[in-house]
């Protein structure tokens, strides 16, 4: 590496995993797009240049990219003949696997009814309002990251929480609607480390995601319905 590189490197911070990931107070947040992630991800973030970009990685990539992440930092690390401190491969993944398994996961959903309204109505990613009418966009709405520059194609936002086997392996996860108790439980949770509040961050003042069920017919309420199906009943949500 050049010395203006290097230099480069340096200006752009140490290298952090992702925003999922706080180590300092040892939680990872899984943030599901369109259900209040961006107030919590400022509040978590670790200042640095992520291994990986996408803020709204599923709990399978985050544990995943953890082996990536620690064996990155152990590469070129030896300075001294012989060779002592540099972790085996097994070391690595042994600390990944520590890791995952005892920092605190968390995550948020939301009413999947309100949820296709506020990402309909986005300002970022894909944006839709204007360009198609919200019967379209419900015709249309397949996965629950639809309209994201990060789409995962995952269908259900309970997608995000699940290993292999289908099995949620959160630690808490909270309903966006009933945030300011959540925020209670997780203090506890954690013995206070996590001290959380509702800046309201990325909030549109337009949006209607507030009043969702006015823009719904019986066609478009029966149709979340069924698509989301899983959502629905695992939270017990209602229309």
């Amino acid at each position: 590496m050049d010395n203006e590189n290097m230099q480069m490197r340096q200006d752009m911070g140490p290298l952090i995993l992702n925003e999922s990931m706080n180590f300092e107070k040892k939680c990872i947040f899984i943030a599901i797009p369109k259900t209040g992630t961006t107030s919590i991800r400022s509040q978590l973030g670790q200042k640095g240049t992520p291994l990986i970009g996408n803020p709204h990685l599923n709990i399978m990539q985050v544990r995943d990219s953890l082996y990536v992440y620690f064996l990155k930092m152990a590469l070129a690390q030896n300075k001294g003949f012989p060779t002592k401190s540099v972790p085996s491969n097994k070391d690595v993944h042994s600390q990944a696997n520590k890791i995952f398994h005892s920092f605190f996961k968390f995550s948020a959903v939301r009413n999947p009814w309100a949820r296709t309204v506020s990402l309909y109505m986005r300002r970022e990613g894909v944006e839709t309002q204007g360009k198609i009418a919200f019967e379209k966009f419900c015709k249309n709405h397949l996965y629950a990251s639809d309209t994201c520059l990060h789409p995962t194609l995952h269908h259900n936002q309970l997608d995000w929480l699940c290993d292999e086997s289908g099995q949620c392996i959160m630690d808490y996860v909270y309903k966006l609607e009933n945030f300011d108790q959540a925020t209670k439980e997780i203090a506890e949770r954690t013995n206070g480390v996590l001290q959380l509040s509702s800046n309201k961050t990325n909030h549109n003042p337009l949006s209607l995601a507030h009043s969702y069920r006015d823009l719904y017919t019986d066609e478009t309420r029966k149709l979340i319905a069924k698509r989301f199906e899983k959502d629905i009943d695992y939270f017990k949500y209602t229309f």
